[in-house]
């Protein structure tokens, strides 16, 4: 009996031991917090900014036009085909053939737009990353993907969108105090939700 009350009055001390060595853990997390560096941006004005999604885009919207052209060029040869009257297995095989040309060149231009909106994505993070660096900051995040507290980085944090457009493309318009404000007003209605 005599173990027992020896281990419920440790019990005790050693709870309080514990949460006096965690304190000054405590407190050094909450000052690393309260010193976080945070800038936000665009990500919408940055991608128009950017060559290489522009790029992409261009090269999407082809893909896309190609891809049709190709499917209505297929259906005059089945037509033609029909009309000249082939036998249900040719007009079976030519099908089956003309599915998986089309499979094959969507599939190689879809892999081509992939790559192209890559590179893009790429440049833009890149960009964020030497911002980041150039401006002290330990947090840059996309003011539109903010759900909660999105007032609080607006308020507190640092708007980059103009920083990295000129990394992104050095000849952007946003140069102007006009144009940054128009930027940061961009960003904000999608904080309004995050307050």
């Amino acid at each position: 009996m005599k173990a027992i009350k020896i281990l419920m009055v440790s019990l005790p001390a050693l709870a309080a031991i514990c949460l006096i060595q965690m304190q000054p853990a405590l407190a050094q997390k909450s000052a690393t917090a309260a010193s976080l560096k945070i800038g936000y941006f665009n990500l919408n004005l940055v991608k128009i900014s950017c060559p290489e999604t522009a790029g992409s885009e261009t090269l999407r919207l082809q893909a896309e036009n190609q891809l049709k052209r190709e499917v209505e060029q297929a259906n005059k040869r089945l037509q033609k085909a029909q009309e000249e009257k082939r036998t249900p297995e040719e007009l079976k095989k030519l099908t089956t053939d003309i599915q998986a040309e089309i499979n094959a060149k969507q599939q190689a231009l879809a892999q081509l737009v992939q790559t192209a909106t890559a590179q893009a994505t790429e440049k833009i993070f890149q960009s964020v990353n030497q911002v980041a660096q150039e401006k002290g900051l330990d947090l840059i995040i996309d003011g539109a993907g903010v759900y909660a507290g999105g007032q609080k980085v607006i308020d507190n944090g640092v708007d980059v969108t103009a920083d990295i457009m000129r990394k992104i493309s050095p000849a952007s318009q946003l140069a102007t105090p006009a144009a940054k404000k128009e930027a940061t007003q961009a960003v904000a209605p999608s904080q309004t939700k995050a307050k």
